[in-house]
C-alpha cells in the first residue's frame, strides 16, 4: 500500500514538473517573441507610421542584440551547467527578467529597449537546456515522448500567446509587457515549488532484465536498445554536437525568416491593418504546434530521427516551391501554404530542440547539448528575420518584388538543409560500420 502510495505522488510530481517547465517555457518565451508581435505598433509609437524604413531598422537591432547576448551567454553555460544548481541559478535569472520585461511597458525610447533586451539575453540564456537537463534528470523513459511533445510545442505556443496578447491590447503595447511580466515571475515561483517536490522522491528504476541469444540474462536499459548512432568515442560525441549546431542554426533561421516577418507580409500583400495582421499572425504559431506533435510520434516509430527529420523538410521543400508561384496570387491560398511551411519546418527542427537530446541522454550530456544547440539558434533567431527585412527595405518601392527575392532564397535554403539531412544520414551509416576508436 506505501509503494502505491508513492507511485501515484511520484506520477503526480513528474506531471507537476511537465507541465511547470512547459508553463514557464511559453510565458518566458512569449514575454521575449511580444516584442515582434508589437513591431508595427511600436513603429507607429516611435516612428510616426509603419513604414519607417528607419524605425524598423532600430526595432530589428533590438531583438538581433537580445540574441546575441543570450547566445553568448549560452556558450559560457556549456561550461559550468554540470556543477551550478539549475532550481536556484533559473529562480534568480528568471526572476530578475520577469521585473525587467515589466518595466518595457515604463520605457519611452528604443535605447532603453537595447539595455533591457540585452540584459534579458543574459538572463534568459540557461531557460531551454536547463530545462530539458532536469526532465532528463527527473523523468523515467516511458514519459519522455509525452515531455518531447509538450516541450517542443512550446516555441510555436508561445509565438501564438504573444500575437494574441498583443491583439488583445489593441494598439496599447505598454500593458502587455507588465501583465508578462508578472506572469513570468508566477511562473518561476512555480516552477521552483515543482522541482523541490519532484527532488523528494527516489529515482524510478528504469532496467529491466533481457535474455540474451545465448541464453544469458542481462539487465539493460530499453533505450540503448534503441540506439541508432554509436557514440563510442569523444571525437563522435564532438562530431554529433558540432553538426546538430549547424542543422539548428539552418533550421531555426527558415522558421523565423517567415514566422517573424509573417505580419509584414500580410501588410504588404493583403493589404490588412495593423490589428488585422496580429490577428492573422495568431493562426500561423497555432497551427504549427501541430508539427513537433507529428515528429515526436514518427521518430516513436522510426528511431532514426535524422531521416525523419528529413522528411519533413522533404516536405516543407514542396510548399517552398509552390510559394514561389504563388506567394501574391490569392492571399488565401498564399497564407494557407506559409501555415503549411511552418508546421513542416516546426516539426522538423524540433529534432534538435529536444528530441534528439532526450533520446540520447544516455549518450551526452542532455543540458550541456541542448544549451550549445539552443546559442546558434539563437544567433539564427537574430540574424535571418533581418535578412527578410532588409530585402524588403532594399526594394521598399515595389514590396513585390522583395518578397518574390524572399522566397527564392528560402527555397533555396530548404532545399540546402534537405540534401544535408541526406548527408548526415549516410554519414552516420557509414560511421556505425567502422569498429570502434
Amino acid at each position: 500500500m506505501d509503494e502505491l502510495i508513492l507511485t501515484k505522488r511520484r506520477n503526480r510530481a513528474y506531471w507537476f514538473l511537465i507541465v511547470a517547465s512547459f508553463f514557464l517555457y511559453l510565458v518566458l518565451t512569449c514575454s521575449k517573441n511580444l516584442y515582434s508581435a508589437e513591431s508595427l505598433t511600436l513603429a507607429n509609437a516611435f516612428g510616426g507610421g509603419a513604414d519607417d524604413n528607419e524605425i524598423r531598422g532600430s526595432l530589428a537591432d533590438t531583438f538581433q542584440y537580445y540574441f546575441y547576448t543570450y547566445a553568448v551567454m549560452q556558450i559560457a553555460l556549456i561550461f559550468f551547467m554540470k556543477r551550478m544548481n539549475i532550481k536556484w541559478f533559473l529562480t534568480l535569472t528568471l526572476g530578475t527578467s520577469a521585473i525587467l520585461t515589466a518595466l518595457v511597458g515604463f520605457t519611452t525610447t528604443v535605447g532603453q529597449h537595447y539595455i533591457i533586451y540585452i540584459a534579458n539575453g543574459f538572463l534568459q540564456a540557461g531557460i531551454w537546456g536547463c530545462l530539458l537537463k532536469m526532465l532528463g534528470v527527473y523523468l523515467p523513459a516511458r514519459l519522455l515522448p509525452r515531455a518531447n511533445q509538450i516541450m517542443s510545442a512550446g516555441p510555436a505556443s508561445a509565438g501564438a500567446a504573444a500575437f494574441g496578447i498583443a491583439a488583445a491590447f489593441g494598439d496599447n503595447w505598454r500593458y502587455p509587457f507588465i501583465y508578462l511580466g508578472a506572469l513570468v515571475l508566477a511562473a518561476v515561483i512555480m516552477y521552483f515549488f515543482a522541482v523541490t517536490y519532484m527532488s523528494k522522491f527516489p529515482k524510478e528504476d528504469e532496467m529491466q532484465r533481457i535474455v540474451r541469444a545465448d541464453g544469458t540474462e542481462e539487465a539493460v536499459c530499453s533505450e540503448d536498445e534503441n540506439d541508432f548512432i554509436h557514440l563510442v568515442s569523444k571525437k563522435r560525441v564532438i562530431g554529433f554536437y558540432v553538426i546538430s549546431m549547424v542543422m539548428g542554426f539552418l533550421f531555426t533561421s527558415l522558421y523565423f525568416m517567415i514566422n517573424n516577418n509573417l505580419s509584414y507580409y500580410l501588410s504588404d500583400i493583403g493589404g490588412f491593418t495593423d490589428t488585422e495582421s496580429k490577428l492573422l499572425t495568431i493562426f500561423a504559431p497555432i497551427c504549427a504546434v501541430v508539427g513537433p506533435f507529428l515528429t515526436v510520434a514518427s521518430c516513436e516509430k522510426h528511431k532514426n530521427f535524422i531521416l525523419v527529420c528529413a522528411s519533413y523538410f522533404g516536405t516543407a521543400l514542396v510548399f517552398a516551391t509552390l510559394l514561389l508561384f504563388f506567394f501574391d496570387a490569392n492571399v488565401v491560398v498564399s497564407l494557407i501554404l506559409l501555415v503549411l511551411f511552418l508546421v513542416s519546418v516546426n516539426g522538423g527542427r524540433s529534432v534538435t530542440l529536444s528530441i534528439a537530446s532526450l533520446r540520447m541522454r544516455r549518450k551526452i550530456d542532455t543540458g550541456v547539448y541542448s544549451t550549445a544547440v539552443n546559442a546558434i539558434s539563437s544567433v539564427a533567431s537574430g540574424i535571418a528575420p533581418k535578412i527578410i527585412a532588409s530585402i524588403l527595405d532594399a526594394n521598399n518601392a515595389d514590396r513585390t518584388h522583395g518578397w518574390q527575392i524572399s522566397f527564392i532564397i528560402i527555397f533555396v535554403w530548404t532545399l540546402t538543409v534537405v540534401l544535408l539531412l541526406i548527408g548526415a544520414a549516410l554519414l552516420v551509416k557509414f560511421i556505425n560500420r567502422k569498429k570502434t576508436t
